[in-house]
């Protein structure tokens, strides 16, 4: 197999140090270029055992930017794993210098699906998503499919009943995956999955999708075809599965026989609370509108690092968001006023509460 050579935006995170895990574990898959933040330690570690020879963080670099990185290396796969708003234009910027993005910032699909999927067509990039959930779905997706159903683990208050009292500890304790802070507190608000259904719509082109929560992770997601079959992704919640197959697709290099059991509890299947979960809800309803689903991620940014820093409590989160939205309106032409709406709506997020 020829060699395929890899850049990694977010190297220090969650999904970069897992995908250098996996990387480990293939032939023939070269790591050249890295970007983080300041997590310097990690970082240079990273630089040394991989053999780096481009990396970008607003500390440390030896390229101007992300772009110039990405655009010295070409690389095979850009796997975009920057978090937050600042992962947009990062992955934005790869785009034209890559064969194939692999996204894991969630952000990209939200904030600027539209033109994300037109700079990919327009450079013939391949657009492979690297969230669980999406790449059940896109593996298993075909002409046929008229729903699509994703599931969800509730979070932290998924078993709770007084969820305002709930402290920033128990928020963090996820009950089925390890990852950052920021995404842990959107899993509890379900607007992690608000954001999941957006990607959803942008990467497979429907709107009728369904989520139901599930509590052992062990179902990603299902697709509904139009002649009464059913097909659903089954395996254990393991972030290394999807990231290997982004990395390799069409075939299979990671390997990994742990299989889940076909027992009752990783087969139920509850609905989604409207009153607990009040800001998924509304992200969904604003499923179709660009300028709106701008501000539900700028205002959970801002809420989720008041809630994390102690200055609201966690019910307060899905009040900033959706009081945000319903302030921003608009049609969304091109990139500056992705900015715009962006910056628009952190001001108003902020000055609330």
């Amino acid at each position: 197999m020829e060699e395929k050579t890899i850049v990694i935006l977010g190297v220090t995170g969650s999904i970069g140090m897992q995908t250098l895990e996996v990387i480990k574990k293939l032939d023939n898959f070269r790591v050249k270029g890295i970007a983080f933040g300041k997590n310097i330690t990690v970082a240079e570690k990273i630089i040394k055992d991989f053999k780096v020879e481009y990396f970008y963080s607003p500390v440390k670099f030896n390229v101007s930017s992300i772009k110039d990185m990405v655009a010295k290396i070409r690389p095979d796969v850009v796997v975009a794993a920057i978090p937050g708003f600042d992962g947009v234009l990062a992955t934005i910027d790869s785009i034209p210098y890559t064969k194939r993005l692999a996204l894991a910032t969630k952000e990209a699909l939200v904030c600027a699906g539209p033109f994300v999927k037109k700079a990919c067509k327009e450079n013939n990039v391949e657009l492979i998503p690297v969230d669980s959930e999406h790449s059940a779905i896109f593996q298993i997706f075909d002409e046929n499919v008229v729903k699509i159903l994703i599931t969800a683990s509730g979070g932290a208050v998924r078993d709770k009943e007084n969820i305002d009292d709930l402290s920033v500890e128990d928020i963090l304790n996820h009950p089925v995956w390890s990852m950052g802070k920021k995404i842990t507190v959107d899993s509890s608000t379900m607007v992690n999955k608000a954001f999941e259904v957006i990607e959803a719509f942008e990467l497979f082109e429907l709107e009728n999708i369904e989520v139901k929560i599930h509590p052992t992770g062990t179902v990603h997601g299902a697709v509904f075809l139009k002649d009464g079959t059913v097909k659903i992704h089954f395996g254990f919640p393991d972030m290394k599965i999807p990231i290997s197959y982004s990395l390799s697709y069409p075939k299979r290099l990671y390997e990994n026989k742990n299989w889940p059991n076909f027992e009752n509890k990783n087969f139920i299947f509850e609905d989604v609370n409207p009153s607990k979960y009040p800001a998924f809800f509304y992200g969904k309803s604003i499923i179709k509108d660009l300028a709106k689903r701008i501000a539900f991620n700028a205002a959970d940014e801002i809420a989720v690092e008041k809630f994390l820093n102690g200055q609201i409590k966690f019910s307060k989160i899905a009040d900033i968001v959706i009081n945000t939205c319903e302030k921003i309106d608009g049609n969304i032409n091109d990139f500056k006023e992705i900015f715009e709406i962006d910056k628009i709506a952190r001001q108003i997020a902020k000055e609330q509460y």
